[in-house]
């Protein structure tokens, strides 16, 4: 009869095994080269004494752990504001709830190119907002692990494995209320992280600028920027000839710091300008006046993202199309004109 795991030693197997235990942890671990043969030997040790060390082992004899990667992509997720870190808070928030919900296991892997991360035992990953032709997932394509996407690969729009979201609609949505509003000069602050964010919110209001046979005005502000390096690119545009009668900016700290450059310049928000946000924080909510933003429907998106990795682990064929969820748009007093 086994006996219960707890009372079970390495040194035991090792023993059973007729090995050093140095290589059963390897058996277990795959940190060093062992033939089959002792490993297959190891493991038969462990299974008939009840040992069960941790995932990795039981990875090793049933081909799976329980445990769901998670890979957040852009580098400014948890550096700068607070508001990056309420916005990525959300994503991963909700993520572990769900996974949590289905009895699943949620490691965080920082890094596809550590060596350690190698040896981590998970069924399948979720990448989230991914780069143009992501490098991660081309390695875990790579190396045969099951990925789900968080937004799509720009450069990969037909991925199915993906839950999205519909930023045209939304985009021209915000960009059609601006014009009643009254707006003629409506400048696009897009941000450097080479993501669907930034790529379909820029091509959507290209596409529309076109349509209305309005010139475009797009200027970059990276999301990596210090508020004072911001303040320091937008007053110029502010202050000009031309200057712009709304802007969108992509994320919401930026776009409540215009609101008080546009103050410190004398322009009043929202009659002199109209100011709107990519994403939706305490930045945007709190604002004065409050700033009109689109929310990312982070919720819904991990929602879906966990129930498509899991029909994925479980053998479900390859879904026609990646899933597309509708972003938010809150109407708020920044772009409401008396």
């Amino acid at each position: 009869m086994s006996r219960p795991a707890a009372k079970v030693t390495i040194r035991e197997v090792a023993e059973r095994a007729q090995v050093a235990i140095s290589t059963v942890s390897h058996a277990f671990s795959g940190s060093r080269p062992i033939s089959q043969a002792t490993r297959e030997r190891v493991l038969r040790a462990a299974a008939e004494l009840g040992y069960d060390p941790n995932p990795s082992a039981r990875s090793l004899r049933t081909g799976r752990s329980g445990i769901v990667g998670l890979v957040l992509r852009p580098r400014y997720a948890v550096t700068g504001t607070p508001d990056r870190a309420e916005t990525f808070n959300r994503l991963v928030g909700s993520i572990a709830t769900e996974m949590l919900r289905r009895k699943t296991g949620l490691i965080h892997v920082p890094d596809i190119d550590d060596p350690s991360v190698a040896r981590v035992p998970m069924d399948g990953c979720i990448v989230a907002h991914p780069y143009g032709d992501d490098s991660v997932l081309t390695e875990l394509t790579r190396r045969g692990i099951p990925v789900v996407t968080v937004e799509e690969d720009p450069e990969r729009p037909g991925f199915p494995w993906a839950v999205r979201l519909d930023y045209p609609a939304v985009v021209t949505a915000l960009l059609d209320h601006l014009r009643e509003q009254g707006a003629r000069r409506i400048t696009l602050f897009t941000g450097t992280e080479d993501n669907a964010w930034n790529r379909r919110t820029r091509e959507t209001y290209l596409a529309w600028s076109a349509r209305r046979r309005r010139t475009p005005r797009v200027e970059v502000l990276s999301e990596g920027l210090t508020p004072d390096d911001a303040a320091a690119a937008v007053r110029p545009l502010l202050t000009g000839r031309s200057r712009p009668d709304a802007v969108i900016i992509a994320t919401s700290d930026f776009a409540a710091l215009v609101t008080r450059v546009a103050a410190a310049e004398g322009l009043a928000v929202p009659d002199d300008l109209m100011v709107a946000s990519l994403t939706d924080t305490e930045h945007s909510r709190t604002a004065s006046p409050p700033i009109t933003a689109m929310d990312l429907n982070h919720e819904k998106l991990a929602e879906h993202a966990v129930e498509l990795m899991l029909a994925r682990l479980s053998g479900a064929g390859e879904p026609r199309e990646p899933l597309v969820i509708a972003p938010v748009l809150h109407l708020r007093a920044s772009t409401r004109r008396a």
